[in-house]
């Protein structure tokens, strides 16, 4: 669990702290059809590389997107790991999606030009404890931002669930991976890693299918 719950938690305190640059929208978003943007509700391409959930495509949708869906709060913030790597984070704190309340981290892609133009603007930042760095969007930036197609969503629900709940709405595992306070249940054909911990607390990292071994399973496996 402690993986999965690192990622969060950074997500968390940076938010809190006013860190990110914090846009504030109406309440509204897109209201889901009753039914419908449910978590186990991911639909796949059919040769693998595409996946959709959340009403929200990976690898087709941009930030934009997503705040058109979410509406409610949302942070933007820009990650440089120890070997100089930017990621582009889009954090939404208090989304509805499906009727639940959740929270949600989407990294987004950029163009490497695009990317080092947010970090030029975005100051000095503050060390993680990783060693990377994280950064605050500049303002100017943001609308440069919203442009960024989606690659991953990961997505902390509200609710708790528990293993009869999985079972039923996602299936059996592919393979179940021990974690500290749960385990990772693997569904690869579905580009689902969903991470179940024993207090009932879940936490879904959805990527396209063709890209799970590499992504997800393997680094995993590794740790």
């Amino acid at each position: 669990m402690k993986r999965w719950k690192i990622l969060l938690l950074a997500a968390l305190s940076v938010a809190m702290s006013g860190f990110f640059l914090a846009i504030m929208r109406p309440p509204g978003g897109q209201s889901s059809t009753p039914g419908q943007d449910l978590p186990w509700q991911a639909s796949i391409g059919q040769d693998g590389a595409a996946l959709t959930v959340f009403g929200l495509t990976l690898g087709e949708s941009t930030v934009r997107d997503a705040v058109n869906k979410l509406g409610r709060r949302y942070d933007l913030g820009l990650f440089q790991g120890k070997d100089g790597a930017l990621k582009l984070e889009a954090y939404f704190r208090d989304a509805v999606v499906g009727g639940l309340n959740a929270r949600l981290v989407l990294a987004a892609r950029l163009p490497d030009p695009m990317l080092n133009t947010l970090r030029i603007h975005a100051g000095a930042g503050k060390p993680t404890t990783d060693g990377s760095r994280r950064y605050p969007v500049a303002e100017a930036d943001a609308d440069l931002a919203l442009g960024a197609v989606i690659t991953t969503i990961t997505y902390l629900p509200v609710v708790k669930f528990d293993a009869e709940l999985v079972r039923k709405r996602f299936g059996e595992p592919a393979e179940r991976i021990a974690a500290e306070g749960g385990s990772h249940w693997l569904y690869p054909a579905r580009g689902v890693d969903l991470l179940l911990g024993n207090d009932g607390e879940a936490l879904l990292q959805y990527v396209p299918p063709l890209e799970f071994e590499q992504r997800l399973w393997a680094p995993l496996r590794k740790h």
